[in-house]
């Protein structure tokens, strides 16, 4: 259980270190492949001391939080954040802030015709938003 808590906090500081300056949607895919496989190692037999699905708890705050973006179900999010019932019930807003500026930042820096495509202004203004409401969350959390 402890390698498997070492890996998934490892993994999810890998994505939220400073170093990491830009994140796409392509390499959040790639990484959760690598988290998938880590469940499916987790999955794969039975540990003793351990019930059924016990060590991939060990992944669920990984899990919820690339679900949310790979799904793009940032409505969700936001409309149940503080139900105890809520689907992203792990994912932080202060982690899910961070990963999603380093993506907006991706986007505004890799195309400089970005701002000239309708699709990619549309998504950035809806980064934008979502990062706007992500700031109200943690601010009235913190308050």
């Amino acid at each position: 259980m402890s390698a498997c808590k070492h890996l998934s906090t490892s993994l999810l500081q890998l994505l939220l270190e400073a170093e990491v300056r830009q994140l796409t949607l392509g390499a959040l895919h790639q990484f959760n492949l690598d988290v998938e496989e880590c469940e499916q190692f987790a999955r794969s037999g039975p540990v003793p001391g351990f019930q059924g699905d016990t060590l991939q708890l060990a992944f669920i705050d990984l899990r919820q939080l690339l679900d949310l973006f790979i799904q793009w179900d940032w409505s969700t999010y936001l409309a149940d954040y503080g139900q105890p019932t809520c689907k992203y019930l792990r994912v932080n807003p202060t982690t899910a802030l961070i990963l999603l500026e380093k993506m907006r930042d991706t986007s505004r820096k890799n195309n400089v015709f970005a701002q000239f495509r309708k699709n990619e202004r549309d998504k950035q203004k809806l980064i934008d938003t979502v990062a706007k409401q992500l700031r109200g969350l943690i601010n009235s959390h913190h308050s």
